[in-house]
C-alpha cells in the first residue's frame, strides 16, 4: 500500500514537473501572432494568391536567431520578357539603408570616436552649417532620432552629378524649421549629414567604410551601396535587367536613379544578403565588438510622448503590431523594403518588392507573422481636436513651399475615421494650437488657422488674378478677331495699352500652365518636379508680370481712357500684382534652390 502511494506521487510529480516543458515546447514552434512556424509559408502564399492580381514582385524570409523560418520569392522582376523573381533577383533598399549608417556610427562610438550628444559642428568643417536658427545644439543623437529640426530637403531627391557627400550636402540645406528635439520630421539630409560625419571620423568613403565594416564581416558579396552600385558589376548588371512598377502594376521600367545623397537609401542586394544584414541585427553579432554595444543601440532615444513607449532606438524605428517591432522601411523609385525584428520574442522578418510605395506586402503581410497592427485608443480619440494637420515631414522654405499648404496639410475632423489615428498607432500630446500627433516616421501638428487663412487667402488671390487673364485674353483676343473678320474698324483702346493687356494675360496664362505641370509632376512622384527650368519659368513670367503691373502708372495711353476702360486697367494691374505676390511668397522664383 505504502510502495503503491509512493510510485503514484511520483508520477504526479514527474507529470507535473513535464507538462509546462512540453507547452514551453509547443508555445516555443507558434510564432508571435499564434500562426504555427510550420504552417507560415502556406499562410504567405495564400495571401500572395489573394494580391496577386496587384503584385509585380516580391520575396520574404522569416528567420529566428538559429537560421530561416520560411523564405519565398513571388511574381516577376520583369513581367514583359518573363522574368520572375528568385534566389538571384535584387532588390533596392530604400530608406532601409539608413540602418548602415546609424550602425557606423554605433561603431564609432564604440571606439570612443564620437559622442552622440556632443554639437555635430564638433565633427564638421567650420562654418559648414548655415541653416541653423536655434541656440540649442544639434546633436548626433538628433540626428538619428530625425528631431533635428530640418524640413523637406530637395536634394535627397536628384540625381548624381558626380559629386561628394560632402559637397552636395555644402550646396542647398533645408532650414530648421524647429528646435532640435521638439519635432519628429522624417530627414534624408540628417541622415546624409550623419554619414558625412562618419567619412569625417573614420576617414573613408562612406561607401568604403560600410563595405569594410558591415558587409564584409557578414559575407554580403551581393550588395553595392555607391550612388549608382557600380562598386559590384555583377549586382549592378543584374539591376539593369529589371524592370519596377507602380502600386497599380504599371511599369516604371528600370527606374535607375543615381541618388546624390545615396547614404539616406541607394542599396541594393539580394535577398539573402538583406536577410543576413538583418540576422546579424537580431542575432547581435559580428558588427559589434562588445554586448553593451548592442544594449545602447537598442535602448530608446525618443518615446511617444508622455509615455515610456519608444519611438526611436538610435535611429531604428519601433513598430506597433502584436508586439514590438524595431526596424526600418525604405522606398525608393520603383522599390519598397522592409527589415522589421522582434527582439522579445527573437524573430525577425523582410520584406523586398519592386513595386513603388508598396503597402500591402510591407505594411499587412507583417500581420501574420506579428498578430495584427497595435490600434490607436480610445482615450488619444478623445483627446485630439479638429483642426488643419500639416506633416513635420515638409518644405517650410524655398521654391516647394506651396506643397506645405497644397500636399502636406489637411483639415481633419474628430471622428472615428481621422485618418492621423487610423492608419497607424498614434499617440496625441499638447493641445489647441500646440496640439500634436506622434506616430512612427514622424509627427503632425496643428497649424494655426490664421496661417491657413493667409495662406488660402493668397492663392486664392493668384488663382482669381489667372482667371481674370484667361478671361481677359479670350475677350480681347475674340473683340480683335470680330473687328478683323468683319473689318468693324480700330479698336479706340491705345496700342500701347492693347499690347499690356495681351501680354499681361498671356503671362498670367503661361503662369498658370506652368503650375498645373509642376503639380502634377510632384502629386505623381515624377522628379521632374526638380527641373530649374520650371522655375526659371516662374522667375521669367514674374518679372514679365511685375513690369505690367506698374506700366499703367508709367504711361501716357491712359489718360482720356473711359471709366470702365481705367476700371479693367486697374483690375489687370492688380491680377498681375497678385499672381507676382505669390511668386515672390511661394519663392517659386528661386530656382538655384534646387
Amino acid at each position: 500500500m505504502k510502495k503503491s502511494f509512493i510510485l503514484t506521487l511520483l508520477t504526479i510529480i514527474t507529470l507535473g514537473l513535464f507538462q509546462p516543458a512540453t507547452a514551453l515546447a509547443e508555445e516555443s514552434q507558434k510564432l508571435p501572432s499564434g500562426i504555427e512556424r510550420d504552417q507560415i509559408g502556406q499562410k504567405i502564399q495564400d495571401f500572395v494568391k489573394e494580391h496577386e492580381k496587384t503584385t509585380a514582385g516580391m520575396a520574404t524570409t522569416i528567420f529566428d536567431k538559429d537560421g530561416t523560418i520560411y523564405q519565398g520569392s513571388f511574381g516577376y522582376m520583369n513581367k514583359e520578357k518573363g522574368i520572375k523573381a528568385d534566389d538571384n533577383s535584387v532588390f533596392e533598399w530604400g530608406s532601409v539603408g539608413k540602418l548602415a549608417i546609424w550602425v557606423s556610427v554605433m561603431q564609432l562610438w564604440e571606439e570612443g570616436k564620437i559622442d552622440l550628444d556632443e554639437d555635430i559642428r564638433t565633427y564638421l568643417p567650420e562654418g559648414f552649417m548655415k541653416t541653423l536658427r536655434y541656440e540649442k545644439p544639434v546633436t548626433m543623437t538628433d540626428l538619428m532620432n530625425h528631431q533635428a529640426g530640418f524640413g523637406e530637403s530637395t536634394h535627397a531627391y536628384k540625381e548624381d552629378k558626380g559629386l561628394s557627400i560632402e559637397e552636395i550636402l555644402a550646396v542647398n540645406q533645408p532650414e530648421q524649421s524647429y528646435e532640435p528635439g521638439t519635432m519628429t520630421a522624417y530627414s534624408n539630409f540628417s541622415a546624409s549629414l550623419a554619414a558625412y560625419i562618419v567619412e569625417r571620423i573614420s576617414g573613408q568613403d562612406f561607401s568604403a567604410y560600410v563595405h569594410e565594416h558591415i558587409f564584409q564581416p557578414l559575407g554580403m558579396k551581393d550588395t553595392a551601396l555607391s550612388a549608382d552600385f557600380k562598386e559590384n558589376p555583377k549586382i549592378y548588371q543584374k539591376r539593369m535587367e529589371q524592370i519596377s512598377y507602380r502600386a497599380d502594376g504599371t511599369s516604371m521600367g528600370t527606374s535607375y536613379f543615381h541618388l546624390g545623397l545615396y547614404p539616406a537609401g541607394n542599396a541594393v542586394s539580394t535577398l539573402a544578403d538583406f536577410q543576413k544584414f538583418a540576422q546579424a541585427l537580431l542575432k547581435k553579432e559580428k558588427l559589434f565588438k562588445h554586448a553593451e554595444t548592442w544594449t545602447t543601440l537598442y535602448t530608446a532615444t525618443s518615446n511617444y510622448p508622455g509615455t515610456d513607449m519608444p519611438l526611436n532606438m538610435h535611429g531604428f524605428w519601433t513598430r506597433e503590431y502584436g508586439t514590438t517591432l524595431v526596424g526600418h522601411g525604405g522606398n525608393s523609385t520603383g522599390y519598397s523594403s522592409y527589415i522589421l525584428l522582434d527582439l522579445k520574442n527573437g524573430i525577425g522578418m523582410t520584406v523586398m518588392t519592386n513595386q513603388d510605395h508598396e503597402l500591402v506586402y510591407n505594411y499587412e503581410m507583417p500581420a501574420l507573422v506579428f498578430g495584427p497592427k497595435k490600434k490607436t485608443d480610445s482615450a488619444t480619440f478623445d483627446k485630439f481636436q479638429s483642426g488643419n494637420y500639416r506633416s513635420a515631414r515638409s518644405f517650410a522654405s524655398g521654391p516647394m513651399s506651396i506643397s506645405r499648404i497644397l500636399l502636406y496639410t489637411q483639415f481633419v475632423e474628430k471622428s472615428k475615421d481621422n485618418p492621423l489615428l487610423t492608419q497607424n498607432f498614434s499617440v496625441v500630446s499638447g493641445s489647441g494650437d500646440e496640439t500634436k500627433v506622434t506616430a512612427s516616421y514622424g509627427d503632425n501638428f496643428r497649424v494655426k488657422d490664421s496661417e491657413i487663412l493667409k495662406d488660402w487667402s493668397l492663392l486664392i488671390s493668384a488663382a482669381a488674378g489667372i482667371v481674370f487673364s484667361i478671361i481677359l485674353f479670350l475677350a480681347r483676343g475674340g473683340l480683335d478677331l470680330f473687328r478683323l473678320v468683319f473689318k468693324k474698324g480700330q479698336s479706340k483702346t491705345p496700342k500701347p495699352l492693347r499690347i499690356w493687356t495681351y501680354l499681361t494675360s498671356l503671362a498670367g496664362v503661361g503662369v498658370a500652365i506652368n503650375f498645373l505641370l509642376l503639380f502634377n509632376t510632384f502629386a505623381t512622384d515624377d522628379l521632374s518636379f526638380l527641373a530649374s527650368w520650371r522655375y526659371i519659368v516662374f522667375a521669367s513670367l514674374g518679372l514679365i508680370l511685375a513690369g505690367c503691373a506698374v506700366f499703367p502708372l508709367l504711361t501716357k495711353a491712359r489718360k482720356g481712357l473711359s471709366k470702365s476702360r481705367l476700371y479693367l486697367t486697374v483690375l489687370t494691374s492688380l491680377s498681375a500684382l497678385a499672381i507676382v505676390v505669390n511668386i515672390l511668397y511661394w519663392s517659386l522664383y528661386q530656382w538655384w534652390g534646387l
